[in-house]
């Protein structure tokens, strides 16, 4: 075997291993939990919308915001489980949404009849979700972040 044969080989076994890096970008599939959470999150939301009865604005922000949680939380719930790594702007769009639900009560107002918040269950009940949301979204985007950057550059 001359030594052009041996650095044709070796060749070809280091592009095999960089083809099997391309499909497995997250093989611990990581964050998959975070994903998981911001999809119960958003499933809260629409449960709470029939067990609290909001008025106003606050009932179609809780509605939207709760299936765009239960979708992108999903999304990227499918994307980790397929060893594949999660969405930075799926997480930084999580985080957004929940500035957003903790602004709500006091952007959409808190007076009975004519606010978005009627009582002090509701307006903690989006401070708390909104809390929970900033939190994981930025988790999930920084793993999502952490995760793209541990993988091998692709040839």
């Amino acid at each position: 075997m001359s030594d052009t044969d041996k650095y044709e080989r070796r060749e070809v076994e280091v592009s095999e291993e960089h083809v099997e890096h391309d499909y497995r970008e997250n093989p611990s599939e990581r964050g998959k939990w975070v994903s998981g959470l911001i999809a119960v999150l958003g499933l809260w939301l629409l449960v709470q919308v029939l067990a609290f009865n909001p008025v106003g604005g606050n009932f179609w922000s809780d509605v939207i915001v709760g299936i765009a949680l239960v979708v992108l939380g999903g999304y990227n719930y499918n994307r980790r489980a397929n060893e594949r790594a999660g969405s930075v702007a799926a997480g930084v769009f999580v985080a957004l949404l929940g500035l957003w639900m903790i602004v709500t009560p006091f952007v959409l107002g808190q007076t009975a009849g004519t606010g978005a918040v009627v009582g002090d269950l509701e307006f903690w009940n989006d401070i708390i979700v909104g809390v929970l949301a900033l939190g994981l979204g930025a988790y999930s985007a920084n793993e999502a972040r952490e995760t793209r950057a541990m993988t091998p550059a692709r040839t």
